[in-house]
Formats: structure tokens, C-alpha cells, sequence
């Protein structure tokens, strides 16, 4: 799912199952939820092959290490390509739903504190950073760094680091593009050369920068971010290890407003509701007055609901990931005025989205409203449930939701050897995890018996004592 932005307020992360989820919660509610499972993340950097050449679509098909096929645009890679040949990519999109990954041979290795474009010979500098003297002695610092014409873009986040600091970034970023060089040198077949950090990772170790409370449910996840914190020479006292009885989620209320987030309608404060249907080809939001203010003046009342729709649509929107065609069909509005009134509540709602990621289309004759919102990753509907049948959790998410459930019974005394009796489908994946059995070894100490129940559904469970 979608990270992007700098996000404020308590950041919520529960890494006790095979997947980690992240919640940020802004003003007591769930406004964004990212689930991740592992994978490719954005800018890994690639040694590929190019496995076809596809004139009418201007690109390439490249064989990638690990993961399927990637499509590299010509205009993405600095020079010819043909059939065969071995290219260094960078992964600029990953693949969702129907859509495989996007490519560029315009490499950008990214850094805490600047970003390497090997090749790229531009020394580029904050614009935040206004004192001339300090510019010069920082460009002339970092001109004599510079390795073969190597373009160094220093990050906002580097100003107040020591020069020493800075000179050990680049070496770091330098020392993964010789990797990569080397690897093109002696092919021999596709290579994943270096792993990027993930968006998600990013904008977790930004929240924690900037000094925002965050409660970890996990061991090793809360561990890795204490040293990041150590790293930088940051104080942790912001940073807290969840303990409790409860696994987090459950005990601050995430499961449930995740179950929410999985629902059609949403009924909104004040009265009102809209329901929220995705579809492949758009995705349709009706606003509903529900009998809201009966017996008012009908054009009053249908600019007070649309205007209370307007920021809950947005923040379903962004809760769910949900990218795309969108239109809504408001409560009719006669005047100029309480259109305009709508589409000003919308636009405020989307704030900096708008300068890039929505583009509004406005109301269109038939009195519905549409605007695009670009998709970046899978909708929390997709992620969550299954493909073929959108209303039953897919087996990924049902595996996870054992895991947690038994680490919960854990947390009430359950320990020692058991016998955990799942359904046949679950007990089959669960065996070719050896990651997760070690997840319920480390829980119980030792780990569990599995047996396959053919009368239990996917997410459920019995777990007995030996």
C-alpha cells in the first residue's frame, strides 16, 4: 500500500505474525493502515536481462531475479537496448492487482541523507538552505567527494550532520553502485544487487525522527527501531514497547476500525451515511441523507450533508488505498453555491494530494462528481481479502490472524507443548513456513503439533494441550 507523505500523530505496529502492520492514528481514529508482507520494495536495484523487445508499447520485457518480468520504457534507460542484453534497473513501480512492475535505468540510490545518481555529475543542495557561505563550503565539500561524475543530491535531513557523517553516506551509496557495476561486468544471470528500504521503512524512521509517539507489538521490530534511534544519536523516550495482556491492535481499538474499513457503508456524524463500492473500472461513492434533518429545507440540507460527506469520503479514500477513477453521487444541490461549496470541502480535505496525485474532474452534467486519484499499490480491500471472493479473508491474511490469535492466548499463560488443529488448506501453508513455525516455537517454546481439521474454516482454529 501507498506510504508517501510525512505523517503526524501515534504510529501503531504490530510485527508479531509474518506480516507487519502499520497504523497511523491522528486525533483518537485510524487514518491510514499500511500491511506489509515482504517483496520487492521500490528502487531495489537490479542486474536484468532483457527477454523481449515490444515495439508498439515504446519498452522492454527484463527478466529480474525473484520476482516477475519488470517493463523498462525506452525512455527510461540511457541508450539502446535489444534482446539479451544485461541492463542495471531500478525498480520505479511495483507491481498491484492486474499491473506488473515498472522500470528505469535512471538509477537513483537512495540514502538518509542524500540521494547517488551514478553518472549524474549535478551537486544539488536543499532549497531550504539559504546561508551562501554555508552552501559553497557544503558544495565544495561535496564536490571533493565525487567518484566519476557521480550527481549527489543532499537531503534537508543532512544539513545538521557532521561532514565526517556525510562523507560515510556517500561512501555507503558509492559501495552499492560499485556492487551493481561489478555484478553488469561478469553476468550470469538475473541478480537482485542491492535491497532498497521500503517506503513504508522511510516514513517510519521519519516519524520517529521528527519525535512522534510510536508503540511497538513485536520484539525485533521494536529492537531495530531503538538502534536506528541509537544510530542517529536520538533520544528513544518516544519510542514504546507494547507489553500488555492485549496484542496492540486489540487493545487500542485497530481491529475493529479495521473491520469498518472493510465495509460498504459508512455512516457519518450528524446523520447521513454513503456507501463505498469499488469496482475494477471506478470506484462509485453515494452520499445517502438517511432521513437526516427531515423536514428542513431540502436544498439546506443536502449542501450540510454533502458537506460532512465531503471530508469522510477523503479519509476512506486514503484509509483504503483507493486509487483510480473515483465518482460520487452527492445528495442533489440546486445552486451554484452549494456545488461549489462541495467541491472546495473536497479539495481541502485532499490538501497537498492535489498537487499531483488527485486531478479533479468536477461535476459533470448529470449533477455526479469525479476526480482521479493515483494508485499506489493494492486498496486495503485487495490486500486483505481474496481475489476470487471479495467478501472471505485470502488465505495470507487468514495464516496471519491464527498467528496472532495464538500469540494472544500465549499472552494469557498458554504455554509449553500443544497440539494446534487448522484447516487443511492453512495446516499445508503453515508447513512450507518455516519462518512462522519458528514465530509459534518462540511463543510456546516449542513448537506446536499441526493437524489438519477438514471441518474448520481457513481462519479458524482449535489449539489444545498436549
Amino acid at each position: 500500500m501507498s506510504v508517501g507523505g510525512n505523517h503526524t500523530g501515534r504510529l501503531l505496529i504490530d510485527a508479531v505474525a509474518l506480516e507487519r502492520r502499520v497504523a497511523l492514528v491522528e486525533n483518537d481514529r485510524l487514518s491510514r493502515l499500511w500491511i506489509d508482507r515482504g517483496g520487492p520494495a521500490r528502487f531495489d536495484l537490479h542486474l536484468g536481462r532483457i527477454r523481449k523487445i515490444m515495439p508498439e508499447m515504446a519498452a522492454a520485457m527484463v527478466a529480474l531475479d525473484g520476482i516477475s518480468d519488470g517493463l523498462l520504457p525506452f525512455d527510461r534507460y540511457p541508450g539502446p537496448v535489444h534482446e539479451g542484453q544485461w541492463v542495471l534497473v531500478q525498480v520505479s513501480r511495483l507491481g498491484f492487482e492486474d499491473k506488473g512492475v515498472k522500470l528505469t535505468g535512471r538509477i537513483a540510490i537512495e540514502g538518509v541523507g542524500m540521494i547517488l545518481r551514478p553518472g549524474g555529475k549535478l551537486i544539488e543542495l536543499p532549497r531550504k538552505l539559504k546561508d551562501a557561505e554555508q552552501r559553497a563550503e557544503l558544495t565544495g565539500m561535496l564536490k571533493s567527494l565525487q567518484v566519476d561524475g557521480d550527481g549527489i543530491m543532499l537531503r534537508s535531513t543532512a544539513l545538521d550532520w557532521a561532514q565526517d557523517a556525510i562523507a560515510g553516506e556517500y561512501r555507503l551509496l558509492r559501495a552499492q553502485w560499485q556492487k551493481a557495476v561489478t555484478a553488469l561486468a561478469s553476468p550470469a544471470k538475473p541478480t537482485l544487487v542491492c535491497k532498497a528500504q521500503s517506503d513504508l521503512d522511510q516514513m517510519i524512521e521519519r516519524h520517529l525522527m521528527h519525535g512522534d509517539e510510536c508503540i511497538v507489538d513485536g520484539t525485533d521490530q521494536f529492537v531495530q527501531l531503538r538502534g536506528v534511534l541509537k544510530a542517529r544519536g536520538a533520544s528513544d523516550a518516544h519510542l514504546t514497547r507494547h507489553t500488555g495482556s492485549q496484542l496492540l491492535f486489540d487493545d487500542q481499538g485497530i481491529e475493529e476500525a479495521i473491520g469498518e474499513a472493510l465495509q460498504s457503508r459508512v455512516d457519518l456524524a450528524g446523520g447521513g451515511w454513503i456507501a463505498i463500492d469499488p469496482a475494477t473500472a471506478l470506484c462509485a461513492i453515494d452520499v445517502n441523507a438517511g432521513g437526516a434533518d427531515a423536514g428542513r429545507d431540502s436544498e439546506a440540507r443536502a449542501i450540510e450533508v454533502n458537506l460532512r460527506a465531503a471530508a469522510e469520503i477523503v479519509h476512506q479514500i486514503r484509509l483504503r488505498n483507493i486509487g483510480g477513477l473515483i465518482v460520487i453521487d452527492p445528495l442533489r444541490m440546486q445552486t451554484r453555491n452549494g456545488r461549489d461549496k462541495f467541491e472546495d470541502a473536497i479539495r481541502t480535505a485532499f490538501g497537498a494530494e492535489l498537487d499531483g496525485a488527485v486531478q479533479i474532474g468536477g461535476f459533470t452534467r448529470l449533477g455526479l462528481y469525479e476526480f482521479s486519484r493515483q494508485r499506489a499499490g493494492e486498496s486495503l480491500l485487495a490486500r486483505v481479502l481474496s481475489k476470487q471472493a471479495h467478501h472471505t479473508p485470502s488465505q495470507e491474511t487468514s495464516l496471519n490472524a491464527i498467528i496472532r490469535a495464538m500469540i494472544a492466548e500465549c499472552r494469557t499463560g498458554k504455554v509449553g507443548a500443544m497440539v494446534l488443529y487448522i484447516a487443511p488448506s492453512m495446516a499445508e501453508r503453515l508447513a512450507q513456513r518455516m519462518d512462522a513455525v519458528q514465530i509459534l516455537a518462540n511463543a510456546f517454546g516449542v513448537a506446536p503439533e499441526i493437524i489438519a481439521d477438514p471441518n474448520l474454516d481457513d481462519d479458524a482454529y482449535r489449539l489444545e494441550k498436549k
